[in-house]
């Protein structure tokens, strides 16, 4: 039969020998035993910690927070926990502990059990959430800002699409939700455009390109697109991630260029063959008139005649050139240099 010294020897053995970090206090708030896991947490001795008060140390403010919470102890709540960082400076860790009053039967505090446990993996995996979500949560702020953004399961199939692509598209979060990309496919791209892209991001690299595409209204716009594959931890594509941005504006200005372009191209073959034509005619006239001088009036006159004729073609073709100068051209200024670079 087990008598109760050998219980308390017992007990008293498991508590020196425990993991965790044991302190018993008495009710003068000395020290009356320290585990060795206690000992090794603040890098002390026994003889150091034993007698000592157990706010040794501590600052005054941290002193008394420590002494409101035995005080608030009574024998219907006897425990108190919280989790703190503790240890010599430079050796902290997180430890969260739990202080047990022992009562007697007047109620009065007789001694203070305070068991602690090392929580520095539970807090750092807590703190790095915290940072973690706080990143995710700017960077969602950013996108949301500026970029037309969603989410799709690995077969295309949109779970998420921000408030930017729903008011560029001019569809609703229930319109958008369960569909494809294909509800804004204007038609404009080639099937091998989008086959190359899903080749791309189906083999886990990023694709990036301008797409067409038209909203609900019919309205067409232009995006400059970045698809990134989501994977997990096994590097499985579990689906993809779409950002993109409006690159209407450069769009029109790229087909302004490209009729500023053609509009150049118009006045050069004008210049070419309605107006070189009739100066030619007109040097040959001239040289014919130097060389042969007619001595029949009725010759000469029929070449003073072709020479108004054609004298009057070219006039009639500045005209024209004039004309389409100012409907075409002059929009930007033009120079030589700059008519022959565009040709």
């Amino acid at each position: 039969m087990i008598e109760k010294t050998d219980i308390r020897d017992l007990r008293y053995n498991l508590l020196l020998n425990s993991d965790d970090y044991i302190l018993i206090i008495g009710a003068d708030r000395k020290k009356k035993l320290v585990n060795k896991a206690y000992l090794d947490l603040w890098r002390s001795s026994e003889e150091d910690q034993i007698g000592q008060d157990y706010t040794h140390g501590f600052a005054e403010d941290r002193a008394r927070w420590y002494e409101s919470q035995i005080q608030s102890m009574t024998p219907q709540a006897p425990s108190v926990s919280f989790t703190i960082k503790s240890g010599p400076e430079n050796y902290k860790e997180w430890v969260q502990w739990k202080a047990t009053g022992l009562f007697d039967a007047d109620g009065c505090l007789v001694e203070v059990m305070v068991v602690g446990r090392n929580v520095n993996d539970t807090i750092e995996i807590k703190q790095d959430r915290e940072k973690l979500f706080n990143t995710l949560t700017a960077f969602k702020t950013a996108i949301d800002s500026h970029i037309i953004c969603t989410i799709t399961d690995e077969k295309g199939v949109i779970n998420y699409a921000n408030r930017n692509f729903c008011a560029i598209s001019k569809y609703t979060q229930r319109e958008i939700h369960g569909k494809t990309h294909n509800i804004v496919n204007s038609g404009h791209h080639p099937r091998a455009f989008f086959a190359n892209m899903w080749r791309t991001i189906a083999s886990g690299r990023m694709w990036t390109g301008e797409i067409k595409n038209v909203a609900k209204d019919g309205s067409i716009y232009w995006v400059n697109s970045v698809i990134i594959p989501i994977k997990d931890t096994r590097k499985h594509i579990t689906g993809y991630l779409s950002l993109r941005v409006l690159i209407n504006k450069q769009k029109e200005m790229e087909e302004d260029r490209k009729m500023y372009q053609k509009s150049l191209e118009q006045m050069l073959f004008m210049v070419s063959h309605e107006i070189r034509r009739p100066i030619a005619t007109l040097q040959g006239l001239l040289y014919l008139l130097r060389e042969e001088q007619p001595a029949d009036p009725t010759a000469y006159q029929e070449y003073i005649s072709y020479l108004i004729e054609t004298a009057g073609e070219l006039n009639d073709y500045s005209y024209k050139l004039n004309d389409y100068l100012e409907q075409h051209v002059t929009r930007e200024p033009l120079s030589i240099s700059r008519i022959r670079e565009e040709a």
